[in-house]
């Protein structure tokens, strides 16, 4: 299993939502206020068990174990059964994205990053209009042990990423070239791809290598988060 962060970050409050991975939980009021944290209303509140500090704050055993959970229920939502070889590499990528996810939070909190409340709601009708009805997505929900507030919050989450990936874009541009899209283009051809000409697809070429350069410019971002921070592994 290959570890991804951020290949797709437009795509990826679809993806944690409809594939069962509600992220870290905060405080969602009005314009909100990234002091104020909280873990989603499904872990209790009583469990103090810690799986790693990140900067002096703590992740959840039991935030964990049901984000574990979930995972594992997508996998076997989709025919494949977890061997013993591979719960501890999920495991050990989850954790390294719940970490992950408190770095880009705290980095967002100590640079004043807002978000009002009509936004996520916007984003969440987005999502739910997915779904059949309200009722369906809210069933979904409900399957995945999770709460409509950890919905909101994982929505939060994403749209604090999305700023921050928007001011590491706009401190180091982007750029595509035409011989890198011809290069994939040609690729795909060699491989036997069965494709429209090049100037049809061009702009979708293009797209898929921004979002490439824009993943790694991300993952260079949180090694770096990562360096700088203390984290501590606490089993």
């Amino acid at each position: 299993m290959k570890k991804q962060i951020f290949k797709n970050p437009f795509a990826w409050i679809v993806a944690l939502l409809l594939l069962g991975g509600i992220g870290y939980g905060l405080a969602v009021s009005g314009v909100v206020d990234l002091s104020r944290f909280s873990f989603p209303s499904s872990v209790p509140p009583e469990s103090k068990e810690f799986m790693a500090q990140v900067n002096g704050e703590g992740i959840q055993r039991a935030l964990f174990e049901i984000r574990f959970e979930q995972r594992k229920n997508t996998y076997e939502a989709q025919g494949t059964t977890l061997q013993e070889k591979d719960i501890a590499l999920v495991k050990q990528q989850m954790l390294d994205d719940m970490i992950n996810e408190i770095l880009l939070i705290q980095y967002g909190k100590e640079r004043g990053i807002a978000v009002a409340d009509e936004t996520i709601e916007s984003e969440y009708q987005k999502i739910a209009a997915q779904f059949p009805s309200e009722e369906e997505f809210q069933k979904h929900i409900a399957t995945q042990k999770a709460t409509l507030e950890d919905v909101r919050s994982v929505i939060l989450l994403q749209l604090i990423v999305q700023q921050i990936i928007d001011q590491k874009v706009a401190e180091q541009p982007i750029e595509i070239s035409e011989d890198e899209m011809r290069q994939v283009y040609d690729k795909a051809v060699a491989e036997g791809a069965e494709i429209p000409p090049f100037e049809e697809v061009k702009l979708d070429i293009e797209n898929q290598l921004r979002q490439q350069k824009i993943g790694e410019l991300m993952n260079a971002f949180i090694d770096q988060l990562r360096r700088e921070g203390t984290i501590e592994i606490l089993g």
